[in-house]
């Protein structure tokens, strides 16, 4: 696909070349951030998976390292997660120097799913994958993949959870070598059909006691067909998760299309989420060229209350020490850089437009009811025949509280990702204005802040 212009955002990561999707191995390590990830170097499709490696301190500026796993006979290197094993149960370091553990999905050619571990002993930089190979076999199903593994404070083990079908199954191991299997989740409660994939489970302290919250991605999750991330709340017994906190609908992590596959940084201090942020149904026909896909920003998690139901709220991460010259701004005010920020707060209905030259625009309503992001008539569409349509145009996320909001907009170059009334709500979506947006305006009783992005 011939680009238009150069898309490639400023403070998202992206592969330098080649296709990237879904967030692997995320651990952090003496200073420094690990993020692994799907994918393929050969083409801008996807094609035979390996995990790619990047690096960083802050979250923001990403050094690229070479990759780290490569197929082999027991198949592609699908989705899966790394521990730093800091008391070396699985003893292939040692005490003086723990190993990191990866443990992935090995996806054999004719389909067959099995999860393999691999071990580092220079911080993430080389692997060797383990001639025990693999240590959870396939039980005889299909879509049985993306192992997350996690420190089980009730039994003092490691364990993990993966995704089989439409539930998930718990596992847990004293050495990251031996697996027994403890539990299950799912079909149950609040969720929608579909195939469950790149689950995630991890406690946030909530009012001196911890809350675990278990996020699935989900493929054809909604009428539309399109990919989206649930979350139950609930509790971790040490073999399964329990759903505690039932809702009467589906909680949704991102309302946007283009956010999918999330999981946390293992080992990290603070609750830290990162997705890849682009939808099946169209990243191979991006125009982008010379790479394919890139992650969304990391965002830290908490809990709040809204009404007396739990819900989680998210907040980019990282920012803090890039974000400068933050000024309150008047209608129509023009913008001079690709990457920057949007505080607006207000009441009552509005609608905000990021526009350019060539009479582009990228919309968000806000009424007592919803938030919509509306990406129709933002930019170059025709290179994907879902994206240019209404039903992958236009993101909704019902309002939780009421009365005044405010929003945060992060804008890069060619992603918005949208925090919605202190991060109760987010949505993210991918555009591709054929120059770059120049211009702010609205309509409604509003205030706006803008701040730049020094990254």
């Amino acid at each position: 696909m011939m680009k238009k212009r150069d898309y490639r955002p400023k403070i998202h990561f992206s592969p330098e070349k080649g296709w990237m999707n879904d967030p692997n191995g995320m651990v952090y390590v003496d200073g420094v951030y690990h993020f692994f990830y799907q994918k393929y170097p050969y083409d801008t499709s996807w094609g035979p998976m390996h995990w790619g490696h990047a690096t960083s301190r802050d979250l923001i500026h990403w050094e690229h390292q070479p990759i780290a796993l490569y197929p082999d006979e027991l198949g592609f290197i699908f989705s899966g997660s790394a521990v730093y094993d800091t008391q070396n149960s699985s003893e292939y370091g040692t005490n003086e120097n723990p190993p990191i553990i990866a443990i992935y999905t090995s996806h054999h050619k004719d389909g067959l799913e099995q999860q393999s571990i691999a071990y580092s002993n220079d911080k993430g930089r080389h692997f060797e994958k383990s001639y025990l190979n693999p240590v959870i076999k396939n039980p005889g199903i299909s879509d049985f993949r993306d192992p997350k593994a996690f420190w089980n404070p009730v039994r003092r083990c490691w364990s993990l959870v993966l995704a089989a079908q439409d539930r998930v199954f718990f596992y847990a191991s004293q050495d990251m070598k031996n697996w027994e299997k403890t539990g299950e989740f799912g079909p149950e409660g609040n969720h929608v059909k579909g195939v469950w994939e790149c689950p995630d489970l991890f406690p946030i302290e909530y009012k001196g006691k911890n809350v675990w919250v278990l996020v699935v991605s989900m493929t054809k999750a909604s009428e539309d067909d399109h990919c989206k991330m649930q979350y139950f709340l609930g509790d971790f017994d040490g073999e399964k998760f329990l759903c505690t906190y039932p809702s009467d609908e589906p909680r949704w992590l991102d309302e946007g299309f283009d956010n999918y596959a999330a999981v946390t940084f293992q080992n990290a201090k603070d609750v830290l989420l990162m997705g890849w942020g682009m939808n099946w149904q169209y990243a191979a026909q991006t125009p982008t060229e010379e790479y394919c896909g890139q992650a969304t920003l990391v965002r830290k998690l908490s809990l709040t209350e809204v009404d007396g139901a739990l819900t989680l709220v998210a907040a980019p991460a990282g920012l803090e020490k890039f974000r400068h010259s933050s000024y309150p701004i008047e209608n129509h005010t023009t913008i001079r850089t690709e990457t920057f920020g949007l505080k607006v707060s207000g009441k009552g209905d509005a609608k905000i437009c990021l526009k350019n030259s060539v009479g582009q625009k990228l919309k968000i309503y806000v009424t007592d009811t919803k938030i919509t992001v509306d990406r129709t008539m933002a930019g170059y569409k025709e290179f994907s025949e879902h994206f240019m349509t209404e039903k992958y145009s236009i993101s909704t996320a019902a309002r939780k509280k009421d009365g005044a909001w405010n929003l945060e907009l992060v804008f890069d170059v060619s992603i918005l990702e949208l925090f919605a009334e202190d991060g109760v709500d987010a949505i993210s979506t991918v555009v591709y204005p054929e120059t770059p947006y120049d211009r702010v305006s609205w309509k409604g009783d509003l205030s706006v802040e803008l701040y730049e992005i020094d990254a």
